[in-house]
């Protein structure tokens, strides 16, 4: 009897350890770019719904960073895409209501490296940006366009200061620059 006692503790003990930590997204505290459930660094999945309750995202952490496959879903419950993040690393999307692409770029530990895209809902191109891979949260340059997908603003930073900015028409060419 004690045997099966045993066995049936550690059978219960392993079953119990083997299951994932769940949580929302909102749950979780972000500092210095990893993630902590009531204090400790998290390791499981979380979720995170959209405003009328529904599953929109699915994010897999080990020790507070991304770690696993990241899942998007569109309001129906479809897959829209599949992130592979390893140790917080990886290529990060966010999408619109109607399931089109709202920015995309790589991060590191929860903070932006190399080049970002953001669109519009209807697809079309409105900004992009360039992050350094040797400083966190530095930003290089920014680049605005219009509602056709023409560039009309060019912001250049040094040491996170504006240095220069370039403004063009409507045909693409330059009308105002200056340098800080």
């Amino acid at each position: 009897m004690k045997y099966f006692l045993s066995i049936l503790f550690v059978g219960v003990f392993i079953l119990i350890n083997a299951q994932s930590k769940m949580a929302l997204t909102k749950e979780l505290v972000e500092q210095q770019g990893k993630y902590y459930l009531r204090g400790e660094p998290f390791s499981g999945i979380a979720f995170a719904k959209n405003k009328k309750g529904k599953f929109i995202t699915e994010e897999p952490f080990k020790n507070g960073l991304l770690h696993g496959k990241r899942v998007n879903y569109d309001h129906n419950g479809h897959v829209l895409a599949r992130e592979k993040f390893k140790k917080g690393k990886g290529i990060y999307r966010l999408y619109h209501f109607n399931n089109k692409l709202k920015s995309i770029g790589a991060m590191n530990k929860n903070v932006k490296i190399g080049e970002w895209k953001y669109y519009s809902t209807k697809g079309v191109l409105k900004a992009k940006e360039l992050w350094s891979e040797d400083i966190p949260d530095q930003l290089e340059w920014e680049k605005f366009y219009n509602k056709n997908g023409n560039i009309e603003t060019e912001l250049f930073y040094k040491a996170g200061l504006l240095k220069k900015e370039v403004y063009y028409d409507e045909e693409g060419k330059i009308y105002k620059t200056n340098a800080n």
